[in-house]
């Protein structure tokens, strides 16, 4: 990691709070904490990378702290997940609604919160890529902003998944993304697709980029590792 994350945790009961931290700071993240919902929103303004949200608070609960961070401008964007005793379906949809990118139950597993929070920090990098001017990638101008993508000079009209996986290629340009990377980071919560799926969605992007895409200079595949965007 090469900044660390940080991750603000907003949890009332002490033991599992010192349980989160201990997992978090091993597993490399800072940790910012709060025992309340106005001290979380407090704390929120400084812009956390990702909020762990209980929702039985004492006074101001878990619900009105998540409805509050979607609604400020400095934070809105910030990821919640969402940590509670609240089991039922009709809760978890009520988180969702209100803007948690992901919701778990206790008890719970650390080693499953630590993959959660991973998949979370991954899709939010995803959304909010740093690329915001013309990039150029062989033949393709890709347009951060807008993410409009143009191959010799015309404009390529892809589907939401295939500028999913593009932007995310091209936020990790040169590195190799297995065929999971992708899954979590383009499909995130909505991640009922079969393995297979995402070699049919690189096949289709490719057809619609690639000078030739039975030889892909752009998208190439690494045997049994995934797929990268060449520099």
């Amino acid at each position: 990691m090469d900044q660390k994350k940080k991750i603000l945790i907003v949890e009332d009961e002490k033991e599992l709070m010192k349980l989160i931290t201990f997992h978090l700071v091993t597993s490399g993240y800072d940790v910012l904490s709060a025992d309340d919902g106005l001290e979380a929103l407090e704390i929120s303004e400084a812009k956390p990378d990702l909020i762990i949200l209980d929702i039985l608070l004492s006074g101001l609960d878990g619900w009105e702290v998540c409805r509050r961070i979607r609604q400020n401008p400095r934070t809105k964007n910030i990821p919640v997940i969402m940590l509670t005793a609240l089991a039922e379906v009709k809760d978890k949809l009520k988180g969702f609604e209100l803007g948690a990118d992901d919701y778990v139950t206790k008890p719970f597993s650390p080693r499953e919160l630590l993959v959660r929070i991973k998949r979370v920090l991954l899709r939010a990098e995803n959304k909010t890529s740093s690329c915001h001017q013309i990039v150029k990638v062989g033949s393709l101008e890709i347009d951060g902003a807008e993410f409009t993508v143009k191959r010799e000079g015309q404009e390529v009209a892809l589907t939401e998944k295939e500028k999913g996986i593009l932007r995310f290629l091209l936020n990790n340009r040169g590195v190799v993304l297995s065929h999971n990377d992708i899954l979590d980071a383009v499909w995130g919560q909505d991640n009922i697709v079969e393995y297979g799926n995402i070699d049919v969605h690189i096949r289709h992007l490719r057809e619609k980029i690639e000078k030739n895409p039975e030889s892909p200079q752009l998208i190439t595949t690494v045997k049994g590792k995934g797929f990268k965007l060449e520099c």
